[in-house]
């Protein structure tokens, strides 16, 4: 059993709170992944959680067990690290072992698990090399080996892929997932890559300033953000978020224009955010007609071709638009166009960020 459980947590650096009452559960055999900017508390809980910090305030649960001031060599986890952290002088047999030899396990024990862990990472034929004989990819992998062979109630990732190129880090990612579905043990592992996040986390925490602004799986951070925040910074390309006005008469305004909301919001009249997932934009012929929904005619105003995609820049009445379209955008700058969006792909935020609206 390797649930693990914070219960009003905080964490106080002299006058500086940087973990404000954070409660959340992790199931035992779960993938969370703690993603926010820079500066949002994400390493810190993490090292609450190791040990290498002691909270504040509030519990910390690994299992049945409170761990809150224990030691970390007493809570069973493991650690891989952004800097990889291998002894140089020590090949990678010896560095993967390294922690059972502390540990007192038998040779033989320790060199079949180390083989075991080197074969499901692919570093067989690397075991009697050296650090410095590797890539960046080898070694992280080797840091992932190290911690699979202790054999820990939980794994803890503090941005392991940090120091790799773009290449790599979706290779290595996909290698961290395999890892997972095979020794479904617990893991928590942090981010500032939300795109990481969604790829990888059976369940993510969003934190913003040291407080969780929303806690669920990928597809509920996806469809039903609780915030304005987690709208924005969940997605890629990012959330269209207009600022504007809502009416008494169901309308919604911003300085530039107004429309017709084609959905209920359950707020009051004030100041409002709607929101727009640039892949629910659609862009047709201005004037044409459109599926049910919210409709915005406006010029194009920019493309940013990607590949498979195309980003459109659309200036419209309540401000300007990005859509996705495939490779294929016939659109040029200066196009009268039409953006289309149906009801359910809609969000609405009040003047406070909450959620109001959407599906």
């Amino acid at each position: 059993m390797s649930s693990i459980r914070l219960r009003n947590v905080s964490k106080r650096f002299n006058d500086t709170e940087v973990i404000r009452d954070v409660s959340v559960d992790i199931a035992d055999g779960e993938f969370c992944v703690l993603v926010g900017p820079s500066g949002s508390g994400k390493s810190t809980l993490l090292r609450l959680i190791a040990g290498l910090e002691a909270p504040t305030d509030g519990q910390i649960h690994i299992g049945d067990r409170d761990v809150t001031f224990e030691p970390p060599k007493q809570r069973d986890i493991a650690m891989v690290f952004q800097s990889y952290a291998l002894y140089p002088q020590m090949t990678v047999r010896d560095n993967m072992g390294f922690g059972l030899r502390l540990a007192g396990v038998d040779k033989k024990e320790a060199a079949g698990k180390v083989d075991v862990a080197a074969e499901m990472l692919g570093l067989t034929h690397l075991l009697d090399r050296y650090p410095r004989q590797l890539s960046g990819g080898q070694r992280q992998r080797v840091a992932m080996g190290r911690a699979i062979v202790r054999q820990p109630a939980v794994y803890l990732f503090d941005e392991p892929l940090s120091n790799l190129d773009a290449a790599l880090r979706v290779q290595v990612r996909g290698e961290i997932v395999d890892m997972h579905q095979r020794l479904r043990t617990t893991a928590v592992y942090v981010t500032h890559d939300q795109v990481e996040a969604m790829s990888m986390g059976d369940r993510i925490v969003v934190l913003r300033d040291g407080r969780v602004e929303q806690t669920g799986t990928p597809h509920e951070l996806y469809q039903r953000p609780a915030n304005r925040f987690v709208a924005g910074f969940i997605g890629s390309p990012a959330m269209n978020l207009l600022d504007g006005e809502l009416a008494t008469n169901g309308e919604f305004a911003t300085a530039a224009g107004r429309t017709a909301l084609p959905m209920a919001v359950a707020a009051a009249t004030g100041r409002a955010t709607l929101g727009l997932r640039p892949e629910h934009c659609q862009v047709l012929p201005a004037g044409g007609d459109a599926a049910p929904g919210l409709a915005l005619d406006g010029d194009v105003r920019g493309l940013e071709f990607t590949g498979a995609d195309t980003l459109v820049q659309v200036d419209t009445p309540l401000g300007t638009v990005t859509a996705i379209c495939d490779d294929r955008s016939p659109w040029k700058r200066g196009d009268r166009v039409r953006i289309s969006t149906p009801p359910d792909r809609l969000h609405v935020f009040d003047g406070q960020g909450r959620r109001v609206a959407g599906t």
